[in-house]
């Protein structure tokens, strides 16, 4: 069968999992070996498939529940010799395995099976979007979306958080000033996270002796440096929402800089730089008469494939330097050129918050801070919650999947 004789839409047997699989090519033939299931394709492309892989993600209810997806059948409860004893083309153009010596015969969904093809190269199976790194003279503001359109529309949606992932920050305008309005576009994403701040904290000044002004210099009306929250805990909130409600004051400009477009720009020019950046531990620790959280990382932690993963740099709440003796200067040194390119002209991108401005960025990846401001000369109030990188990336699949619902109809 051809692309030319496709058939109408149809109902192709089950996968297991609630996605939407296009049906872009069709098997043209199909055979095995006993341990190999080989696929030819209406476009020539070729693949196999382990008779284990296909049997241990067989959509049957024996293997998958039907209601949730999730496995009830488990590889190792299966034959030993396993085998498949044919395959072939159904009518409907799925392809039909028979395994022994279970003698069952289970249908795989064509557009399921061709994008999971592994023997062709591994696929991208949690959709990550690559980011694009950032200085003012790449992105002097915000990337900047309609409120109401994103929480109103999921195609707003979806376009904002896919730049959100991108970039790392994005702006939402025209949100209403209203105190709940960021947990309601919160929520939008999925689940909250809590802290010792609550389940949303408010960032305004608060009366020296308070027990709020002991929380956090936030809560003061002097410069915040870059800078990431909670660097203290082990798990640093992936995602930081400021909704600002009131702003009549001098000063008190935002400032937010790429963590990552700053390590970059160290590896390129200082290795020793980068060493300390990167390798020498600091030892983060909460001031407060409630908490007592730490942890213990270098500035910039790497993944498994030496690119950035995360900045931890909530650098007002840094214990006392506990590293070797030979480290204690290159630490400083490291802390130092770090904190001047993410205040400095090149990577630090400032603007007026505006009332009904609601910023979300990644709390791993963008510092954050402000410069100080007159709090006698009005009022500021922003109001925000932190939650997860993952929120926002299973929120980017469902919508894609929607989407893909809907092209597919």
């Amino acid at each position: 069968m051809t692309s030319t004789d496709r058939p109408p839409a149809r109902a192709w047997p089950p996968t297991p999992d609630f996605d939407v699989w296009p049906v872009e090519h069709l098997p043209a033939a199909a055979e095995t070996d006993g341990r190999i299931v080989t696929v030819t394709w209406d476009d020539g492309r070729v693949s196999r498939y382990h008779a284990i892989w296909l049997r241990d993600n067989a959509a049957d209810p024996a293997t998958h529940s039907p209601a949730t997806r999730e496995q009830v059948g488990h590889p190792w409860d299966l034959p030993a010799d396993l085998a498949v004893t044919s395959a072939s083309l159904a009518g409907d153009g799925s392809i039909e395995v028979a395994f022994a010596p279970e003698g069952r015969t289970l249908a795989y969904h064509p557009g399921w099976l061709r994008a999971l093809d592994y023997s062709n190269g591994r696929h991208d199976d949690l959709g990550d979007i690559a980011p694009t790194y950032w200085d003012c003279r790449r992105l002097a503001a915000p990337p900047t979306f309609d409120g109401p359109a994103c929480v109103e529309r999921d195609g707003a949606l979806l376009e904002a958080l896919e730049a959100l992932m991108e970039y790392g920050i994005v702006r939402l305008r025209d949100m209403p000033a209203d105190e709940t309005a960021v947990q309601q576009f919160a929520e939008r994403i999925g689940t909250i996270r809590n802290s010792n701040f609550g389940f949303l904290f408010d960032v305004k000044t608060a009366p020296a002796d308070s027990r709020k002004a002991a929380d956090s210099n936030a809560y003061f009306a002097g410069a915040l440096a870059p800078h990431t929250d909670l660097a203290t805990r082990e798990y640093e909130p992936g995602l930081q929402l400021l909704h600002c409600l009131k702003n009549t004051t001098r000063g008190g400009r935002a400032v937010y800089a790429d963590g990552f477009a700053i390590a970059a720009h160290i590896r390129r020019t200082d290795a020793d730089l980068w060493r300390a950046v990167t390798q020498i531990e600091w030892t983060f620790t909460n001031r407060s008469p409630a908490t007592d959280y730490r942890w213990r990382a270098p500035l910039v932690v790497l993944g498994r494939d030496g690119e950035p993963v995360e900045i931890r740099a909530t650098t007002f709440l840094r214990g006392p330097l506990n590293v070797d003796y030979d480290d204690v200067e290159a630490a400083y040194a490291g802390l130092r050129a770090f904190q001047t390119l993410a205040a400095g002209d090149r990577f630090a991108m400032t603007f007026d918050y505006a009332p009904g401005d609601l910023i979300a960025f990644d709390n791993r990846r963008v510092l954050h801070g402000r410069t100080a401001f007159d709090e006698a000369a009005g009022e500021r109030a922003l109001k925000g919650c932190y939650m997860e990188r993952e929120e926002v990336l299973s929120r980017i699949r469902v919508l894609r999947r929607a989407r893909r619902a809907n092209r597919a109809a």
